[in-house]
């Protein structure tokens, strides 16, 4: 049985800056089952910018990069940004940001599902499996 994969919302990933049990033991379970970690660009966009407007820059810039090495970064390419452009149109009654919704398209090109803390905001997605931690 191949790994399912699994993409990392910027919501995880600040639970795991915030050393947050559930989400630190649902990364060990990830980790022990040796399944692919992954987040979007989009999450590395808005992790790294929490870090530039931390009180203390320069620690929070570390800590973010020494996060981010965990997880496989996904990139925006072509059919994720036709997804979206679909996606925006179609869902434009519903209330999902801009980035999360670039954070939705990328995973279901890709076939991931989303683990994020906003099950609920990303489950309005059509095809798009949501978890929590």
């Amino acid at each position: 049985m191949s790994p399912r994969l699994v993409c990392a919302d910027t919501s995880f990933i600040i639970a795991l800056e915030r050393h947050e049990s559930g989400a630190l033991e649902k990364l060990r379970q990830l980790t022990e089952r040796s399944e692919a970690i992954y987040t979007t660009a989009i999450s590395v966009a808005e992790c790294y910018r929490g870090a530039y407007g931390s009180k203390d820059k320069p620690k929070a810039l570390r800590d973010v990069k020494e996060l981010l090495e965990l997880f496989a970064v996904l990139s925006l390419d072509y059919e994720s940004a036709r997804t979206w452009g679909e996606l925006a149109e179609s869902m434009k009654s519903n209330q999902i940001s801009d980035r999360d919704l670039f954070i939705a398209s990328i995973a279901l090109v890709k076939g991931q599902s989303i683990l994020t803390g906003n099950r609920r905001h990303f489950e309005r997605v059509p095809g798009l499996i949501a978890e929590d931690w």
